[in-house]
């Protein structure tokens, strides 16, 4: 049986995204950040909500209220959102792995990975 953990987050950053070589205007987005991580389950539970909840904090307080062209080429939020799969999977615990990440860039837009 395979188990899910979800947990959500959210962090204010800007950007300007490089589109066909133009860059846009920097401007800013609430972003939110949904990750689920999958593995079985040992005393009950998959993973404690609160040790996640320290590892993603962790690595998303290096994003929030910054300009994300200083940290990323072309801040797409499919590269913000890849760059964050790989800093949260090298800090999972043994046999807990991320299975989906999903980044929203305001209300509207997001884009959704699974692994």
């Amino acid at each position: 049986m395979k188990s899910s953990v979800v947990e959500r987050f959210k962090f204010e950053a800007a950007h300007a995204v490089v589109i066909d070589g133009k860059p846009e205007e920097v401007h800013g987005h609430t972003f939110r950040l949904e990750i689920a991580v999958e593995g079985p389950l040992r005393n009950g539970y998959v993973v404690d909500f609160i040790g996640l909840r320290a590892i993603v904090e962790e690595v998303i307080k290096q994003l929030d209220h910054r300009n994300l062209n200083v940290l990323f080429e072309n801040p797409t939020t499919e590269n913000i959102a890849l760059w964050i799969a790989g800093k949260i999977e090298k800090r999972l615990p043994a046999g807990v792995r991320l299975h989906r990440l999903v980044l929203w860039e305001g209300d509207e837009n997001g884009v959704e990975f699974e692994f």
